[in-house]
């Protein structure tokens, strides 16, 4: 789940920024206290402890972002409003759940519900939903409106047409054919009758490609033997975005002199 599908308009590192607009101490308390018990739960996800890289994380364009996951280089950016993860992650749940009820009360329903998914031995990753009956792998996106009027005017964002095509991959690699690839974007502000289905053809080179840029990266990682000269991050292709403040490695206090290195990168 990516946290810019919430339209967050504050700065995701500035959790704590406005907790004093509560006038009353003991608001303003329980405030603090509540937003510490989501902030820790958060925090207990499995998948917040994921060792194995993900669909979603290939999907990125930024090489720098990818080579410090692939070289276990131990997040900076941990302090990141989880509201809109802790969203994303209820709604996947909830939706998992539905799909299982509506196959228990029909018969032949053709729905498979969350299931595992291994690319290669360090990728796997948890594929929302797939259809049998049309061949079709659906992965679910919560958004704000913000996201959901740019997704319906330009189509989804290459990362996550790159997530649901691996996914494809991995179906077939277990041996269910695949004809389709689907993002449901659902509405956080809003009804149902407002959710856009993006459909596209399930195209093997897509993931493929995915995978060996994926390679490709760990191979320059090597070269540059960047374990050992830590300086050379600056040498890894980068991509700025708004979406730098939720990279676990972009550090925001960081002089854009200094450039990236294992403790963090400037960002944009």
């Amino acid at each position: 789940m990516d946290p810019a599908l919430g339209d967050v308009r504050s700065h995701p590192n500035c959790l704590f920024a406005e907790l004093d607009d509560e006038s009353d101490p003991a608001a303003q308390q329980l405030k603090y206290e509540i937003i510490e018990i989501i902030k820790w739960a958060d925090k207990q996800n499995p998948r917040s402890k994921q060792a194995a890289i993900g669909p979603s994380e290939i999907g990125t364009p930024c090489d720098r972002r990818l080579g410090y996951r692939i070289a276990e280089i131990p997040a900076i950016n941990t302090d990141i409003d989880p509201w809109a993860a802790v969203i994303g992650t209820a709604m996947h749940s909830w939706l998992d759940d539905a799909v299982k009820m509506w196959c228990r009360g029909h018969q032949d329903c053709g729905w498979m519900t969350e299931t595992p998914l291994q690319l290669d031995a360090f990728t796997r990753g948890r594929s929302d939903l797939y259809n049998s009956h049309t061949q079709t792998v659906i992965d679910h996106k919560g958004a704000g409106p913000g996201v959901m009027k740019k997704v319906r005017r330009d189509g989804p964002p290459e990362g996550y047409v790159i997530q649901v095509q691996l996914y494809g991959l991995g179906y077939e690699m277990i041996g269910h054919p695949v004809k389709k690839v689907a993002l449901v974007f659902y509405p956080r502000a809003g009804w149902l009758k407002d959710t856009y289905v993006w459909v596209a053809d399930y195209n093997r080179d897509i993931a493929n490609m995915a995978m060996q840029r994926m390679y490709d990266i760990s191979t320059r990682l090597a070269e540059l033997d960047i374990m050992n000269n830590p300086h050379r991050w600056e040498q890894m292709e980068h991509y700025t975005s708004n979406d730098c403040g939720f990279c676990p490695w972009y550090d925001p206090g960081r002089d854009p002199e200094k450039g990236a290195t294992e403790t963090g990168c400037p960002g944009k």
